[in-house]
């Protein structure tokens, strides 16, 4: 007979408890002490325009440096982008060589041309993808970064067939480069006997000199320059277009056409960009050929 009271007794402790909680529950935007919920942190996005003291491919977000583009730096960003549709689905930040980074490439390359003033491979610079770290892209970081840097040399002091890739660093930023006279531009070389193409001014003595790329159809790069004699037919119009010749126009007796292809990190990263060459072989020229 004692049970009874301690039974009540219990059930009205249970029924407080149950309504105290269902009341805390139907207050879920007004939690204890009347303050509002944190804030959920939003994904991190680096900044365009920024310029970095290193070449990344991954960009750990407790690594993101930044500097002022008037000091010296590696790389200036000049384009975020955003995986969108399917690319945004992976599990994964996408991997080089990857459609979802070729196709983040392509839009850099656009972005890249509009940032120096004309196409960027007319000049000693490469463009490289940045995407968020794993963690960052689990975390729901959706960006890409489009970098651009300069390189020492059109050929470097390696052979032909493995151009220096390094990033060199520099002082100010890319934007218009190419709208205006600059080392950096490609013009007209003479040739060592490595065969390094070496700039020099085009009204002095020279037998080579830059008209133009020819985009080369994705493949394997040990075998971009397997048909040879294809890319010179090619260039043979970048040249005609150079010119303002006609695409089928021959050229003249001692002339000829060489090329340059990208290195294999830089076709790795998505350029496909084969440059070409107009060679005199039979006599120095002093002037541009341009027009």
């Amino acid at each position: 007979m004692r049970r009874r009271p301690w039974s009540v007794a219990l059930g009205l402790l249970l029924a407080t408890v149950l309504t105290g909680c269902d009341t805390a529950g139907n207050a879920d935007s007004h939690p204890a002490g009347g303050e509002s919920p944190a804030p959920t942190a939003k994904p991190f996005v680096p900044e365009a325009g920024a310029c970095h003291p290193a070449v990344e491919t991954v960009g750990y977000r407790a690594l993101y440096t930044t500097v002022d583009c008037a000091k010296t730096h590696r790389t200036e960003t000049v384009h975020v982008g955003a995986f969108t549709g399917v690319d945004a689905d992976r599990v994964t930040p996408p991997p080089p060589g990857s459609t979802e980074l070729r196709a983040a490439f392509e839009v850099c390359d656009t972005r890249t041309t509009a940032f120096v003033g004309a196409d960027w491979r007319g000049g000693l610079m490469s463009v490289q993808v940045v995407v968020p770290e794993p963690k960052d892209w689990t975390d729901g970081s959706r960006w890409y970064r489009c970098d651009v840097f300069t390189l020492p040399a059109l050929d470097g002091n390696t052979a032909r067939e493995h151009p220096d890739d390094r990033a060199v660093e520099r002082d100010g930023t890319l934007r218009g480069v190419l709208n205006r006279p600059s080392p950096l531009a490609h013009g007209c070389f003479t040739e060592d006997e490595y065969e390094n193409l070496l700039p020099a001014p085009c009204t002095k003595p020279h037998r080579f000199e830059y008209v133009g790329v020819w985009a080369a159809p994705d493949g394997k790069h040990e075998a971009a320059d397997r048909d040879s004699k294809l890319i010179h037919r090619r260039c043979r119009s970048v040249v005609a277009a150079y010119t303002r010749g006609t695409p089928n126009a021959k050229l003249a007796q001692g002339a000829g056409t060489t090329y340059r292809l990208p290195s294999p990190e830089a076709w790795e990263r998505g350029d496909r960009g084969i440059r070409c060459f107009y060679w005199s072989d039979d006599r120095d020229m002093t002037r541009s050929l341009k027009g």
